[in-house]
């Protein structure tokens, strides 16, 4: 059983496993802005919000967490939807992937910081772009808690896009913190 998320996938396993982070996460949700493009006009913002609420109560997966994207923030609607950037053939799974990451280690951070951790450590990731930031200066090494949060906070809640490196870093980062006396190969949380 997984208590922690070692990566990008294990996140659905992890919170429902581990009751006392996904409430914590269930938490940060409703208060924090979603930005982007792709979240932009309408209720955009709010769906993709809602989506992402269902997800991490454990009532939707990725899949349907990706086909509700595009659903219920269909690109035709959008003030963007000429953007080809904005709008990759992946952008529903890029729009999940990054903020299901953003959340869970916003709440990941804050549940080891009340377990009475200061310190995280940051595993290298199956799905890992090994040329990331994140790869090359944080994955497979211990970090303190507090400095990696505000970045987190500073990039994501008030767009501060200029902030020293913090997981995610980028839209396709996989990296999560666990407790840091888990070693990558630690079964004891599997």
């Amino acid at each position: 059983m997984t208590q922690w998320a070692s990566h990008y996938l294990e996140i659905p396993e992890a919170i429902r496993s581990n009751d006392a982070l996904q409430t914590q996460i269930a938490d940060i949700i409703p208060g924090r802005p979603i930005y982007g493009k792709r979240v932009e006009g309408g209720d955009r913002e709010q769906n993709a919000r809602d989506i992402l609420i269902d997800f991490f109560d454990c009532e939707i997966e990725y899949q349907e967490a990706y086909e509700r994207v595009l659903q219920e923030l269909p690109r035709r609607e959008s003030p963007h939807s000429h953007d080809n950037n904005t709008f990759s053939s992946d952008w529903n799974e890029a729009l999940i992937r990054m903020q299901a990451v953003r959340f869970y280690n916003h709440g990941a951070f804050l549940q080891l910081k009340e377990l009475g951790y200061s310190e995280c450590y940051i595993p290298h990731s199956p799905h890992e772009d090994r040329g990331s930031e994140c790869t090359r200066k944080l994955a497979g090494d211990t970090w303190e808690i507090d400095p990696l949060l505000n970045r987190l906070k500073e990039r994501y809640d008030n767009e501060n896009y200029d902030t020293p490196v913090t997981i995610p870093s980028r839209p396709n980062c996989t990296h999560t913190p666990i407790p840091p006396d888990m070693s990558e190969d630690d079964s004891q949380y599997r």
